[in-house]
This record gives structure tokens, C-alpha cells and sequence, in this order.
């Protein structure tokens, strides 16, 4: 082993020697897993420095603002919440759209976002796509098999006559409907 990977053990060389402890069977000193946690929080998370800072009044709903350096330093003092954000926000950040009368109980128009929960930026999801159109089968397909479960019927009991004479009317009526591309 090198002197520069026993100076700062990697990530990898930590878990490393974790597992060989681990199939070894036999106690582990408690200096060597002070070291191993050391490395560890050092590595993964040592280097992180937060990008902004946020902050709203404790046990609160109110939205996040973004923090000064005095909220963060004195967030006991001042009686605030703080985050650290450590990922960096969109380039193009959109605000929140809120309907009108929503005093805090709203959703936004565009993203869906509750009010009381929702980030400092507006990301709007991408539009759900219909995979029923790229499907390889057609639901006109369906038509003669439902149009001979509803003749079957006759042999059934009448309250089951009833309920499957209901249900294949109502779906082929509305197979039919969206062939014709007047869903409702």
C-alpha cells in the first residue's frame, strides 16, 4: 500500500477492508472503526459545499426564502429552519403559480406542487405519453368476442344475464366510441 492511500483511504479501500473484518468473524478494535467512519463521512461527504442556503420560520409551512449569512450563522437565536442545498438549480429557474385564493392550501398550476411544500423552483412534469397508441393491437379487435360473450348470455342465470349483458354493452358501446374518436 502506498504512502498517499494510507494518508486518505478511499471510499472503496474503507469497504474494502470493512468486508474482510466482516468475513474474518472476530471483533474489530474500536479505534479501527473510528477510522473507517472518518474516512467514510470524509470522503462522501467532506468535499460537498452547499450551494445556497434556505430558510423559514420553525414549525411553519410558509415557503422556503433564500437564507442571508446572519440567518444561517444565528438560525437558533433568529428561531429559523435552515437547509443546505448542494445541488445547483436549474438555469432557467421558473416561479411557482399559485390560483388565486389559495391562502397556503393551493397547488400550482403548472407543476402540481402542494403550496406549503413546494421547492424554490417551478419544474413542470413531462407530459404522461399515451402508450396505447404505440401498442401492437387494436381495440376493435375486442368487438367480436364481446358480441359473442353478450349472445352467450342467454344460458346463463338471469342475474348473472343482467350484469354481463350490461358490462359487454357498455364496453363495446364504448370501443365504438373510441374508434370513431368521440371519447368522452
Amino acid at each position: 500500500m502506498s504512502q498517499a492511500a494510507a494518508k486518505a483511504p478511499t471510499v472503496a479501500t474503507t469497504v474494502r477492508a470493512m468486508r474482510r473484518a466482516g468475513a474474518a468473524a472476530e471483533p474489530v478494535p474500536a479505534a479501527t472503526v473510528a477510522e473507517w467512519a472518518n474516512a467514510l463521512m470524509g470522503q462522501l461527504y467532506g468535499m460537498q459545499k452547499a450551494v445556497r442556503y434556505e430558510c423559514r420560520p420553525l414549525h411553519t409551512t410558509e415557503p422556503w426564502l433564500e437564507a442571508q449569512e446572519g440567518d444561517v450563522l444565528q438560525a437558533r437565536k433568529r428561531g429559523l429552519e435552515v437547509r443546505a442545498l448542494y445541488l445547483h438549480p436549474p438555469v432557467g429557474r421558473a416561479d411557482h403559480r399559485w390560483p388565486p385564493d389559495s391562502n397556503g392550501d393551493g397547488h400550482c398550476l403548472d407543476c402540481g406542487e402542494t403550496e406549503w411544500l413546494a421547492g424554490p423552483d417551478c419544474r413542470p412534469h413531462a407530459p404522461l405519453r399515451d402508450h396505447r397508441s404505440s401498442m401492437p393491437f387494436r381495440i376493435t379487435w375486442m368487438l367480436e368476442p364481446l358480441e359473442k360473450l353478450q349472445h352467450l348470455t342467454k344460458h346463463m342465470n338471469p342475474l348473472d344475464r343482467a350484469k354481463w349483458r350490461n358490462e359487454t354493452t357498455y364496453l363495446i358501446d364504448r370501443i365504438k366510441d373510441h374508434e370513431k374518436g368521440s371519447q368522452p
